[in-house]
């Protein structure tokens, strides 16, 4: 969740942007990159394909800046556009499937923990890859991202407890599917917002 300053700070970074601001939306970019990845990963299961889309919603949003309402916040607007973009890739292309190195292969310090880790990272991606897409979209912004069931409704055109049912659904087919570790230490609490 971003703060009231950082809105506003970014609120000037859009308006510097649509004035033509090659700098100012690097900023925006720098701010949304890892987050952006993470939800193409989860739509496209594949992060080759998450580059891409990634990539291809940057340019898009750029291609589009003038859309955006003045005072809305970039974020919601920009997920939109990302999920947007993922969702044509999926349809467009058959998924090409990529062998990705371990990154144990690369000499890390600690091979044995860096394929466990790989391991880890894995089950949680196929686990996540089992949930219907709202689920994995849903419970991807709120536990991974940090964004409100607010937000998240914003962001996928969604009503507040239809986002609240998403991640509640998604944790628990989670839990079934790879133990009851996974998430965060109070999974079982709903927040109060």
């Amino acid at each position: 969740m971003r703060s009231a300053e950082s809105l506003a700070e970014e609120q000037t970074l859009v308006r510097q942007v649509q004035n033509g601001s090659e700098d100012a939306f690097g900023s925006l970019v720098d701010r949304y990159l890892d987050e952006a990845y993470a939800i193409a990963v989860s739509v496209l299961r594949d992060a080759h394909d998450a580059e891409d889309a990634v990539q291809g919603a940057f340019i898009r949003a750029l291609e589009r800046i003038d859309q955006l309402k003045p005072g809305s916040p970039f974020g919601p607007w920009f997920y939109r556009v990302l999920r947007s973009t993922c969702l044509n890739l999926r349809r467009r292309e058959a998924l090409r499937r990529h062998e990705e190195i371990p990154v144990s292969a690369a000499g890390g310090p600690d091979p044995e923990k860096d394929l466990q880790r790989e391991l880890t990272r894995e089950r949680v991606v196929i686990a996540l890859g089992e949930l219907p897409e709202m689920q994995r979209l849903a419970v991807t912004l709120y536990d991974l991202e940090g964004y409100s069931h607010q937000e998240i409704a914003g962001i996928l055109g969604i009503a507040v407890g239809t986002s609240r049912a998403h991640v509640h659904h998604a944790r628990r087919a989670l839990r079934r599917l790879i133990g009851p570790d996974v998430g965060p230490a109070n999974a079982e609490d709903e927040d109060t917002e």
